[in-house]
């Protein structure tokens, strides 16, 4: 989420920059007015003495201000995003220096100054904001807040803020809500209560048992499990117990198709192999391009014998290798047609404009379903039985329609039609379908209910504020985010997305006994920068191996990785070799300087050991000498207290978090 916030305020901050600013006579004392504004809550350097600006107006809240200043050499710069009221959505402090290494602010100081930032530039009626969750990495802090009216946190009404480690001050700010000008918080009693609403969630299936697929590229499979999930965007009223839906982001899509590939040719100067003989044999029997054109233009509502096709291409699916598709582009279609069989798999009308406004929804919602309903009886004859209504209905006039195997959902299958529901006509059209896939029986009698409870334990089914169906704010029970995970209905053990046991992603924060060790000062900084081994508690003294060691020292990002994903980045990064990898060994004094060094980069320089000189008391393997004689001159390991590198010696947890620390800050 930060990641995407620093690349929204860097490309606003870049577009700033570029467009110079001129004040009409009519907008020049609204000019002065913003900027004043701003400058009450924003400390912006004198030396930045070069001042641009650009608007837009937006209806639902007027017009938009971005301003920025630099310096005369653009290595500083402020960035701000604000409404005409003076409410700030963006800001981005950038400012080129030298500092390197782990910064020394406590998470402490970081939440202080965050909390002040905030202070500043929230309304009165939205001050009371809470923390809601924690980041850390080598170079900042980044915090979330939750805002909470009457004493109940509003979903997604966030508030994202990260903290310099070096300067104690915060660089980025990005106020994230829904909520429109002029929503009211409705002040009601609770009368459906925690109890029942968890009854009411469970009955309207928000926890359920569905059928879920993962795509092993190495093996080239499609593998499926069933599983219970959460829908996070489903709630139950608090005050009349109806089932209720969340409409954040309830604005129209649809999905491109991508042309890749081209269509396969034969060179007669060639013997084939019996892989290429293979792949050409599997295009025998496909329709030709024409054959293609023609089938869209009788199964596209809009195409006439009068379209022309600017564009086509054969590709395979990635994902089912046997199946191919012909992907046609027209003047203002995009067009997938099967290339076995001539069916139409989607389309899209991308020049027709979209409005959700009531005033012209002349279209109401059942008609324009038994539109997509007889449209998917003609398009796919075949499965219109095999799907039903999705539940998941954030999206107006979207309508989606999964795939059902014998009582239980398979979402990643699904037949969509979007409706304009101003004319009523069909904008977009998509099948996703897996012919070849089998569904393994369901085994265990986990419920939805012991399902549900172990969901709650951990994410907490609460009350609050949510921006509902109908653009109403509602008092709703529901999760403020979705689970991470899934529950295997045989032991209600969680899932990962692959269906293997889930990784805990959650960084650790503390530890249960490290107080009064010589390590603890060490352990708590790397915590503090988001670098962790997982557990409750350290176990200094316990050797570490290979995997905890590079995990250790690629905390921020190794949670999102599987073991083989984990070690597959290493190897492209020149950490280790695909020969070294060797996850449960016991590491090595002489392997960690190895790593540490090629972590740096610096591996060519460390390769031949004849030309280094042995800083050490003992013997040195000269295919470790320059990686010994490295770590000790830039000071990530000194040796121990007789002068020796010990290079057979294994490393602990502690002395691997001095390694590390030491690593981090010398960069």
């Amino acid at each position: 989420m930060k990641k995407i916030m620093s690349f929204i305020l860097i490309a606003a901050l870049l577009f700033a920059t570029q467009t110079a600013g001129f004040a009409a006579p009519n907008e020049s004392a609204a000019l002065e007015k913003i900027i004043a504004q701003v400058k009450s809550v924003i400390d912006v350097p004198k030396e930045l003495s070069v001042f641009e600006y650009h608007t837009w107006d937006e209806p639902e809240n007027g017009k938009v201000w971005n301003l920025s200043w630099s310096d005369e050499k653009y290595e500083k710069s402020c960035y701000v995003m604000v409404y005409e009221n003076g409410m700030i959505a963006n800001f981005s402090f950038y400012e080129r220096n030298d500092a390197t290494g782990i910064g020394s602010l406590s998470r402490e100081q970081g939440q202080i100054a965050a909390e002040t930032f905030l202070a500043k530039v929230l309304p009165s009626d939205m001050k009371d904001a809470r923390l809601k969750d924690f980041y850390s990495s080598e170079m900042s802090f980044s915090f979330i807040y939750n805002c909470h009216v009457n004493g109940l946190p509003v979903k997604d009404m966030l508030f994202y803020l990260d903290v310099s480690k070096h300067t104690g001050k915060v660089i980025h700010y990005f106020g994230h809500s829904f909520i429109k000008k002029g929503d009211k918080f409705p002040v009601v009693n609770d009368k459906i209560g925690a109890d029942k609403a968890k009854q009411l969630y469970i009955e309207g299936e928000g926890v359920k048992l569905i059928y879920n697929s993962y795509y092993d590229f190495q093996k080239r499979e499609i593998y499926i499990f069933p599983a219970f999930t959460a829908n996070a965007n489903r709630f139950v009223n608090a005050e009349t117990g109806e089932l209720i839906y969340g409409n954040i982001g309830a604005r129209p899509y649809a999905v491109a198709e991508s042309a890749g590939g081209a269509s396969p040719s034969k060179d007669d100067g060639y013997r084939l192999t019996p892989e290429e003989q293979q792949s050409v044999d599997k295009l025998a029997g496909l329709i030709t391009k024409d054959e293609a054109i023609k089938s869209a233009v009788s199964k596209v509502p809009g195409l006439s014998s009068s379209s022309k096709a600017m564009g086509a291409n054969l590709s395979s699916k990635y994902d089912e290798k046997d199946k191919y598709i012909w992907y046609l582009q027209f003047e203002d279609y995009s067009v997938s047609i099967n290339a076995k069989d001539g069916s139409l798999i989607s389309f899209y009308y991308y020049n027709r404009s979209y409005t959700d406004k009531p005033s012209i929804m002349t279209v109401s919602e059942a008609a324009a379903e038994k539109t997509a309903l007889d449209f998917i009886k003609k398009a796919a004859p075949d499965k219109a039985d095999k799907v039903k209504r999705s539940d998941d209905r954030n999206m107006p006039y979207n309508f989606v329609y999964s795939r059902d195997v014998d009582g239980t959902r398979f979402p990643a299958n699904s037949i969509s039609v979007s409706i304009n529901p101003a004319d009523g006509k069909i904008t977009s059209y998509e099948l996703v379908w897996n012919d070849n896939v089998k569904f393994p029986a369901i085994p265990g009698d986990v419920t939805a209910l012991k399902a549900f409870d172990i969901f709650a334990a951990e994410k907490g089914f609460d009350l609050m504020y949510v921006y509902a169906e109908g653009d109403k704010i509602a008092l709703a029970y529901g999760f403020m985010e979705a689970p991470d995970y899934f529950i295997g209905p045989a032991s209600g053990a969680k899932l990962g997305y692959d269906g293997k046991p889930h990784r805990d992603r959650r960084a650790v924060t503390a530890y249960d006994d490290i107080s009064g060790k010589w390590y603890e000062e060490t352990v708590k900084a790397l915590l503090e920068s988001g670098y962790y081994i997982a557990g409750g508690s350290f176990n200094g003294g316990a050797q570490i191996t290979q995997e905890e060691f590079l995990r250790y020292l690629y905390s921020p990002m190794q949670a999102y990785y599987t073991q083989d994903d984990f070690y597959n980045m290493l190897v492209d990064g020149k950490v280790i070799t695909k020969e070294e990898k060797a996850p449960d060994s016991l590491l090595t004094r002489q392997d960690a300087a190895k790593f540490a060094i090629r972590y740096l980069g610096l591996d060519k320089a460390a390769k031949d050991g004849s030309i280094f000189k042995n800083p050490y008391k003992d013997t040195v393997a000269v295919n470790y000498l320059g990686y010994a004689a490295l770590v000790k001159s830039i000071g990530i390991m000194q040796g121990d207290a007789n002068g020796r590198f010990n290079g057979a010696g294994i490393m602990t947890r502690a002395h691997a978090t001095v390694v590390i620390y030491n690593l981090l800050d010398s960069r």
